[in-house]
C-alpha cells in the first residue's frame, strides 16, 4: 500500500504541475473586427421604397399587441369627441 500511496501522490503532482505549465488563452478581443467592417465599408440602412413597410416579425409580442390596441383605438379619446 505504501508503494500505491508513492505513486499515486506522484502521479498527482505530475499532474499539477502540467496544469500550470498550460497557456491561458484569451476570452474575448476586438482584434481585427474593425479592419473587417470597414472592408465592404459601413453603410446606412436601405430606406424602403414608397408603399413597403418594415416587417414586424422577429419583434417583441408585448410591443406589438400593444401597437395593434393603439392602431385600432387611434383617434378615439376625449379630444375626437368634440
Amino acid at each position: 500500500q505504501g508503494v500505491q500511496k508513492k505513486e499515486n501522490t506522484l502521479r498527482a503532482s505530475v499532474a499539477l504541475q502540467q496544469q500550470a505549465a498550460m497557456a491561458k488563452s484569451t476570452n474575448h478581443t476586438a482584434h481585427n473586427q474593425s479592419y473587417k467592417n470597414h472592408r465592404n465599408g459601413i453603410k446606412k440602412p436601405f430606406a424602403l421604397k414608397k408603399g413597403q413597410r418594415r416587417a414586424l416579425k422577429g419583434m417583441d409580442p408585448k410591443f406589438l399587441r400593444n401597437l395593434r390596441f393603439a392602431k385600432k383605438h387611434n383617434g378615439k379619446g376625449r379630444e375626437s369627441e368634440e
